[in-house]
C-alpha cells in the first residue's frame, strides 16, 4: 500500500542552514537559509529577510525580501518586498516592487503565454 503524498507541502529551509548543490521540487519552497546553487520549482518560492541565493532561480511565482544574486525566471508574478536586495535579471510575467528594495539588473515582461511583450522599458 502506498503513501499519498501531500500536494500542498512546503519545504522550507530555515535559517543558519546552507546548501551548497541544485534544489529541484515541484512544491512551494520557503529559504531563510542560505542556497549556493540554482533552484527549480513549479511552485512559490517564498525568499525570507535572512535569506541569500547564490545561483539563478526557476519558479511559478516568487516573493522576495531576502538577498538574491542570479537570475530569476517566472512563469507568473515576482514580488520584490523591502528590504530585498536582487542582483541579476528578471523574466517574468508581472513585476511588483516595493520602495526600499535594491534591484541591479534587468526586466524582461513575458505574456503568461509565452509571448514576449511589444512594449520595453527603457
Amino acid at each position: 500500500m502506498g503513501k499519498e503524498v501531500n500536494s500542498n507541502a512546503v519545504n522550507l529551509l530555515c535559517e543558519g542552514t546552507m546548501i551548497v548543490g541544485d534544489v529541484k521540487t515541484k512544491n512551494d519552497i520557503r529559504i531563510d537559509g542560505m542556497i549556493k546553487g540554482k533552484i527549480l520549482t513549479s511552485g512559490r518560492l517564498v525568499v525570507g529577510n535572512t535569506a541569500k541565493i547564490e545561483g539563478d532561480v526557476e519558479c511559478g511565482n516568487i516573493d522576495v525580501m531576502g538577498v538574491v544574486m542570479g537570475n530569476i525566471t517566472a512563469s507568473g508574478t515576482v514580488s520584490l518586498k523591502a528590504p530585498a536586495r536582487v542582483m541579476g535579471n528578471i523574466v517574468s510575467a508581472v513585476l511588483a516592487v516595493e520602495p526600499g528594495v535594491m534591484f541591479n539588473g534587468n526586466c524582461q515582461m513575458v505574456k503568461k503565454e509565452g509571448h514576449e511583450s511589444k512594449e520595453t522599458a527603457k
